[in-house]
């Protein structure tokens, strides 16, 4: 099964800059700054038209080397699901590859155990040192229950 989402990026691949939309003044703002040595490992931002377990859009991971920019809109394809918690509630990242790397990588599975590892562990600390924040990581889903996790995020656009 294939699932194309619209997926758009508040932080860019290697910033330990963590930006958020505000819908009200529908710009990017700063939220904060990660404690070295953290940085995103890939860009980062939310599946449109959702809302996640911890009422917040469904957080997504573009796994791709080519330089994609914040504040912009990609088209990419579910290939599977990191299940993690923090103090907000569940907060599952979906992994994504955009259109161009679909036909080398349609599944988890296709994806380096390194890389894979680099991203469990990136969720699993980037809070460690900041109050009141933190994260739990519980393990990979695979591309089919990824895709129900984005199903059962899909909000009606007029809602």
């Amino acid at each position: 099964m294939d699932k194309k989402v619209r997926v758009y990026i508040e932080i860019e691949k290697e910033s330990n800059l963590k930006f958020e939309y505000n819908h009200n003044t529908k710009n990017l703002e700063l939220d904060r700054i990660l404690q070295e040595p953290f940085v995103y490992p890939y860009p980062y931002g939310f599946i449109l038209d959702t809302k996640a377990k911890d009422d917040d859009e469904l957080d997504a991971l573009i796994l791709t080397n080519q330089k994609i920019n914040k504040d912009t809109y990609h088209d990419a394809f579910i290939i599977g699901a990191l299940k993690m918690e923090d103090e907000k509630g569940m907060d599952e990242k979906v992994l994504c590859v955009l259109e161009d790397d679909y036909n080398q990588i349609n599944d988890l599975s296709q994806i380096n155990s390194n890389i894979k590892e680099q991203i469990y562990n990136f969720f699993r600390d980037y809070k460690k040192n900041t109050i009141d924040k933190w994260s739990k990581v519980y393990g990979y889903e695979d591309k089919l229950n990824a895709i129900k996790i984005y199903e059962e995020s899909l909000i009606s656009v007029n809602s």
